[in-house]
Order: structure tokens, then C-alpha cells, then sequence
């Protein structure tokens, strides 16, 4: 009997230990020391400032920046140093600034603004924060590159913003937001630093209405986690790439969540088990994990939670699961494809009343489905072609609605009647001692389903390929006529 392996799933746990940890860790952890740059004085525009000697010169290498309230942009633009008027269809524009920050504090820090501004075309670096705004509503910021730094972005409570197209590799922290609601992070590269490409933590509690985030496009390679939410809720992640991150491309713990046709692939190399895409905590409920693709990690798809939707994502060629589902009831896995993992897809640790179905489960090296101390559970309307396709080691699991059951590549029985169902059932190897019983005789997929040639395209060949040979047949009748004459 083969079991599943107790130090992987331990690694797991690790795993999202150590992600809460960081999440709840100080924001700057790290203060990097830095020998080039300038002084580490302020250019400050607030309520009462002096405005001597405070001009910045536009397109140059400039001071840093701390804007103070409103009124502190009205200061700042009669300093020369924006254009705008902060309202929606005419913002204050900082752009095409130079900043070093000289190893220490923040290059541009915006606080209680509720102003509209935009910061564009920036280049910011060596400082303790690149960009940070603290209680600010409405801004843009956009195209800027913000490396290396501590933390190239970093939003602090804050509202209704924009960032979206900057460049943020090489920090230590990527983008990071902090208790910061109805934002949406767009099209940023957040490559090659020390923690997460793109974070999103909430610790202030959870609000009714949710977090509502939107982290769409971005590409986060090459870092400790590629995109990481903690405690998130009704935010969409949608279309981004993270590969080749140390332990997870995507982790998530919350709410009514969307995570949808991202690419979480080659993600490995540290001490735990690597992850694609993470939905780490008991608590997790209404999330949607659909149209991803999670390959070549060590698990494709983890989840710890009830109540969520796993559908249509492709998970293959994982070192171990490629999807796996623990302390987990009433979830729906549907339509997804598992093939050459190890173990394409498993329930473990009181994984109860699940719904499994549509799925296409191929050329696992171990098992095809493994149910672990898990009860309850439905599993039907499946193809499970694999070494070994089925072990059920929980109790009271249906492997059948009723009416059909799954296609097994090692059944043997026959069908005398001809409706598509075998006459005895399948018996599923475990200690349950359970059986499918209305085998299907064919997988009910097409090829496409399977990642094959498409049965429309086979078609399409098949009718273009005879008529094309009708054609040459009669040229060379014709020909053979004329010679003949």
C-alpha cells in the first residue's frame, strides 16, 4: 500500500507557518547599507513649510520628497516642483526624477493625501522605501523603476490606488500593502527579491464588504513567494506569472477570492516543498482557483479550507501532487488536469464531502486519486489512466452519482448492452473496501480535453487530407488518360 509522505506534508505546514510568520514580521526587516547617494535631508511640504531654497530641478537627480496633507501639495506646486491642480481630470504629476537615496529613510513618502496625483517615469533607489504612501487616496503610480531598495513600494493604509506598469526587482520587499483597500496592482515586474515579489497583508481586522483587490498582469519571478495575501478578502488575481519562486508562485489566505489563468510554474529550490498556487488556511471559504496553470513544481495546488471551487486549472509534471486538499470539506475540484505527478490528486487529513468530477487524471507515476482518512467524499464522471488509479483509505466515499461512475484505464469488464457502462463494478484498491459502481468503458472527454490534438482539428485533417487525395488520384488518372491517347 503505498501512504502518503508524512515529511512532505509536514514541509506543507512549514510552509504556510512560515509565510504567516513573515506576513506578520515588521514590514523592513532589513536596513541596507548603502555608501553612494546624497544627504538623507527631506525636501518637506506640509501645512507651514518654508519654501526657500526647496526647488527641485525636473529630469535631474533630485532630493527626496515628503508631502504632508493637501495642503502639502499646494506647497509643493508653488515650489515649482509639480504640475496639476489634484483634482481627477487635472492630478499633480510628480515625473522623470532621479533619486538616491543615500542608504537611509524614503525617497518619495506621501501621507494623509486625498488629493489626485501621479507619479511617473521615476527612478528611485537605495533607500529604506522607494515609494510609500501613508493614509493616501487617489493616486497613480505608474512606470517607475524602483530598484534596489528595502522596499520599492509600499502602501499604508491606504485607498483607491493605482500602481501599475513600475519595475520593482532586486529589493528586498517588491510591492507591499498594508492594511489597504480597493487597490489595483497592474502589468509591475516584481523580480528577484529577497521576500515576496507582491505582498498584501490585512491585521486590523476583517471588514464585511472585504479588501477588493485587483492584482492582475503583473509578473513576480525569481523571489522567496511571487504574490502573497494575507487575510485578503473579494480581491481577483488574475493573469499574472510567477515562476521559479523559491516556495510558492501564489499564496493566499482569505475570502470570496478569485485566483484565475495566472502561471505559477518552476517553483523550487528551497528547504520546503515548493508550491504553485497556495490556499493555506482552515479558514479559507468561497474562494475560486479556475483556468491556471500550476506545473512543474512540487505541489501543483495546495488547499486548506471549505467551501471552494478548484476548476478547470492544469497541474502536471509536479514532483509530487498536483492537487492536493487537506482539513478540507464540501469543495468542488471539476474539470481540472492532473497528469505525470507523482500523485495527481489527493484528500488527506479529514477531507470530507468533496465533489470530484470532470476531471482528467493521467499518467501518475504512484497513484491517480488518493482519499487519506477522508469520508464522504464524491468522485464521478473522471478519467484516471495511471500506474495505480485509485486508493480509498477513508470511509464512506462514493465513487458513482448513481447513474455513471469514472473511466478506469485497468477495468476489465465488459458491457453486453452496449450503454456505455460496465456490467460489474471497479474495485478501488484501500482499506474502504469501496467500488465504483457504473464504470464508464470510454474516457468521456475528447483528445483536446487531454492536452492532445484537438478531435475538431483531427476532423478538420482528416476531410482535407482525403480530398487532397482524391485530388492527386484523379490528376494522375487524367494524366495517364492523355498518355494513353
Amino acid at each position: 500500500m503505498v501512504k502518503m509522505k508524512s515529511k512532505s506534508k509536514l514541509k506543507i505546514l512549514i510552509l504556510i507557518a512560515l509565510g504567516i510568520f513573515f506576513a506578520l514580521s515588521p514590514m523592513i526587516t532589513v536596513n541596507f547599507s548603502f555608501i553612494t547617494g546624497n544627504s538623507n535631508k527631506y525636501l518637506e511640504y506640509s501645512d507651514d513649510i518654508n519654501l526657500d531654497n526647496k526647488n527641485l530641478k525636473i529630469s535631474a537627480v533630485s532630493e527626496r520628497i515628503h508631502i504632508i496633507n493637501n495642503s502639502g501639495w499646494v506647497a509643493f506646486k508653488n515650489a515649482g516642483n509639480c504640475t496639476g491642480e489634484g483634482t481627477y481630470s487635472d492630478p499633480y504629476v510628480i515625473e522623470d526624477l532621479v533619486i538616491d537615496g543615500g542608504g537611509s529613510e524614503n525617497c518619495i513618502w506621501i501621507e494623509n493625501s486625498s488629493v489626485y496625483f501621479r507619479i511617473e517615469n521615476c527612478s528611485i533607489s537605495y533607500s529604506m522605501i522607494g515609494i510609500q504612501l501613508s493614509n493616501v487616496n487617489n493616486s497613480l503610480i505608474i512606470t517607475n523603476n524602483c530598484s534596489p531598495n528595502n522596499c520599492a513600494i509600499y502602501l499604508l493604509e491606504c485607498n483607491n490606488n493605482t500602481l501599475s506598469g513600475n519595475t520593482a526587482n532586486n529589493n528586498f520587499h517588491g510591492i507591499y500593502l498594508f492594511d489597504s483597500n480597493n487597490n489595483t496592482i497592474s502589468g509591475n515586474t516584481a523580480n528577484d527579491n529577497t521576500m515576496n515579489g507582491i505582498s498584501v497583508n490585512y491585521f486590523t481586522g476583517i471588514p464585511v464588504s472585504g479588501n477588493n483587490i485587483i492584482i492582475s498582469g503583473n509578473t513576480a519571478n525569481n523571489n522567496e513567494n511571487g504574490i502573497f495575501l494575507y487575510n485578503s478578502n473579494y480581491s481577483t488575481i488574475s493573469g499574472n506569472t510567477a515562476n521559479d519562486n523559491t516556495y510558492s508562485g501564489i499564496f493566499l489566505s482569505g475570502n470570496n477570492n478569485i485566483i484565475s489563468e495566472n502561471n505559477a510554474i518552476n517553483n523550487s529550490g528551497g528547504i520546503l516543498n515548493s508550491v504553485g498556487i497556495v490556499v493555506g488556511m482552515i479558514s479559507n471559504y468561497n474562494n475560486t482557483i479556475s483556468g491556471n496553470t500550476a506545473s512543474n513544481n512540487d505541489y501543483g495546488i495546495f488547499l486548506r479550507g471549505n467551501n471552494n471551487t478548484i476548476s478547470g486549472n492544469t497541474a502536471n509534471d509536479n514532483t509530487d501532487y498536483g492537487i492536493c486538499i487537506s482539513e478540507s470539506s464540501n469543495n468542488t475540484i471539476l474539470r481540472n488536469t492532473a497528469n505525470n505527478n507523482n500523485y495527481g490528486i489527493c484528500l488527506e487529513e479529514a477531507s470530507d464531502n468533496n465533489n470530484i468530477t470532470e476531471n482528467i487524471v493521467n499518467y501518475n507515476y504512484l497513484i491517480g486519486i488518493y482519499l487519506d482518512s477522508s469520508n464522504g467524499n464524491i468522485i464521478y464522471f473522471n478519467c484516471f489512466n495511471n500506474y495505480l488509479n485509485a486508493i480509498d483509505d477513508g470511509s464512506n466515499n462514493h465513487w458513482d452519482n448513481g447513474i455513471k461512475g469514472n473511466y478506469w484505464s485497468d477495468y476489465t469488464g465488459s458491457d453486453a448492452d452496449g450503454d456505455g457502462i460496465g456490467d460489474v463494478p471497479y474495485k478501488i484498491t484501500g482499506s474502504a473496501g469501496s467500488q465504483d459502481n457504473f464504470p464508464l468503458m470510454k474516457c468521456p472527454f475528447s483528445a483536446q480535453d487531454d492536452g492532445g490534438i484537438p478531435i475538431e482539428l483531427v476532423i478538420f485533417i482528416s476531410v482535407i487530407s482525403g480530398a487532397a487525395l482524391v485530388s492527386v488520384v484523379s490528376i494522375l488518372l487524367i494524366r495517364h488518360k492523355r498518355k494513353r491517347i
